[in-house]
C-alpha cells in the first residue's frame, strides 16, 4: 500500500492543525464520500478530536506547532463494503511544519525540512481567510500578510515542482463579502504569487485555490472589532475533504507533463503544439497511439502511480479538460460519477479494488469543486 506525502505550509496561526482536525472530523466515518480515514495511533486520534472539541465547544484555538517540531499525521483511506469487510486503499502523510520556519530568521536552512519537501507529492499552503479579507479591504493586517507571510511561503514553494493547493481557511466569514474569483484576482495582482502561477502553468503543474471552513457556515460571525462570535450552531466542516481528493489526480497530471518534457529533451526538439491538439493527442506523440498508449505510460510512471489502466485513463481525461470548460463538463459528469462510485463500491474485495473505488470517490469530489468553484483551477495561459 502506497503512502503519499503532503507538506503543509503556513505562518503561525494559519490553522494547519485545525484543518487536519476538521478533515478527520468530516471523514472519520464513511458517508456520502464513499470512504473514511483512520489515523495512525490512538494518541493522535484523541488529540485531533480534542482540538476540534476545543474549537467547536470551548471556543479555543490550539497552540501553534512549536518551532522545532515537525508533526506528522498519517491517515489511511479505508472502504467499508456493503457486506461489512473493510479494506485499506492508500495512505496520506501530512507534515505540519511550524509557521516560524517560514517567517523567523534562521542562520541556515534545515536539512530535514528540505529533504521532506523534495519527497512530497503535494504542497498545501494555508491562506488565512481573515487576513485575506483584510487585504481585500486594504487594511493593515492584510497588507502585512501580503508583504511578509505570503512571500515567505511562496519562496519555499518555488523550490519544489509538485502541485500546489492553496487552501483558504475561514471561508464561512469570507463568502458573504467576497467571491473566490475576486480573491483569486486580488492574489494575482501580487507579483510573487502571479510569477509562481505562471511558472507552474508553463510546466503543466496544477495550482488550486480551495475555499474551506473548519466549522462550516453559520457557526461564527466576524465582529466589527475583528473578533469571532459563536452563534450556537453545530459545526459542519465545509470542503475540508477537497484538498485530499485532488492530490492523486493532480499528481498524475504533473507526472505526465514531466514525462513529456523529458521526451522533448531526448528528441532535442519540441513536440507538435497545435491549438486543436488534445492532451491525449500530445500523449500519443510521446508514448505512441493505439491500445498500448496506457501500457507505455504505465512503464514510465513511478511505481506508486502505476494505477489500473481504467483508473489511469479516467484521471488523464480529467487532466485533459480545459480550465474554461470544467464547469460545463462537471455538470454532465455528476450522474455518471455517482453511478461509477456506487458500482466500484460493490466491486471492492481487496486493496487494489479499494484503491479504484477511492480514486472514483476523489474524482467525484473534484468534479463537485469544478462545478461549484470553476475558478479554483488557476490557469493563466
Amino acid at each position: 500500500m502506497n503512502t503519499y506525502t503532503v507538506i503543509m505550509l503556513g505562518p503561525s496561526g494559519s490553522g494547519k492543525t485545525v484543518f487536519l482536525a476538521s478533515m478527520y472530523k468530516k471523514l472519520s466515518t464513511q458517508g456520502e464520500h464513499g470512504f473514511f480515514l483512520e489515523i495512525d495511533g490512538a494518541e493522535k486520534r484523541k488529540r485531533l478530536n480534542n482540538i476540534y472539541t476545543q474549537i467547536a465547544v470551548d471556543e479555543k484555538w490550539p497552540k501553534g506547532t512549536t518551532y522545532s517540531e515537525i508533526s506528522e499525521w498519517t491517515f489511511t483511506c479505508r472502504v467499508q463494503t456493503e457486506n461489512l469487510p473493510i479494506y485499506s486503499a492508500c495512505k496520506f502523510a501530512y507534515l505540519d511544519y511550524a509557521g516560524g520556519r517560514l517567517t523567523d530568521e534562521m542562520e541556515e536552512e534545515d536539512a530535514a525540512f528540505e529533504s521532506k519537501l523534495k519527497e512530497a507529492e503535494t504542497m498545501l499552503g494555508l491562506l488565512d481567510g481573515q487576513r485575506l479579507s483584510a487585504l481585500m479591504r486594504n487594511e493593515k493586517l492584510g497588507k502585512l500578510w501580503a508583504i511578509n507571510d505570503l512571500p515567505n511561503m511562496l519562496h519555499v514553494m518555488q523550490n519544489n515542482d509538485k502541485p500546489i493547493h492553496f487552501v483558504i481557511s475561514k471561508w464561512d466569514i469570507v463568502q458573504g463579502n467576497f467571491t473566490l474569483e475576486q480573491i483569486r484576482d486580488r492574489l494575482l495582482q501580487i507579483e510573487e504569487f502571479s510569477n509562481l502561477v505562471k511558472v507552474r502553468n508553463k510546466k503543466g503543474t496544477p495550482v488550486r485555490l480551495i475555499p474551506v471552513s473548519a466549522v462550516g457556515m453559520g457557526f461564527a460571525k466576524l465582529q466589527p472589532d475583528g473578533s469571532m462570535a459563536i452563534t450556537g450552531e453545530l459545526p459542519q466542516p465545509f470542503h475540508v475533504e477537497v484538498p485530499l481528493a485532488c492530490i492523486l489526480p493532480d499528481m498524475i497530471q504533473s507526472q505526465l507533463e514531466e514525462l513529456m518534457r523529458k521526451k522533448e529533451e531526448e528528441l532535442s526538439k519540441p513536440l507538435e503544439d497545435k491549438a486543436d491538439l488534445s492532451f491525449w493527442d500530445k500523449l500519443g506523440q510521446v508514448f505512441g497511439g493505439g491500445l498500448k498508449i496506457l501500457q507505455n505510460i504505465q512503464q514510465l510512471l513511478p511505481k506508486k502511480y502505476q494505477f489500473a489502466e481504467d483508473i489511469l485513463k479516467k484521471m488523464i481525461e480529467y487532466a485533459e479538460e480545459p480550465a474554461q470548460k470544467k464547469q460545463e463538463a462537471a455538470v454532465k459528469k455528476t450522474d455518471e460519477l455517482r453511478r461509477e462510485q456506487a458500482a466500484s463500491l460493490k466491486a471492492v474485495s481487496d486493496e487494489e479494488t479499494a484503491l479504484k473505488h477511492v480514486i472514483n470517490c476523489f474524482l467525484s469530489i473534484r468534479n463537485k469543486l469544478d462545478h461549484t468553484f470553476p475558478e479554483s483551477d488557476i490557469t493563466l495561459l
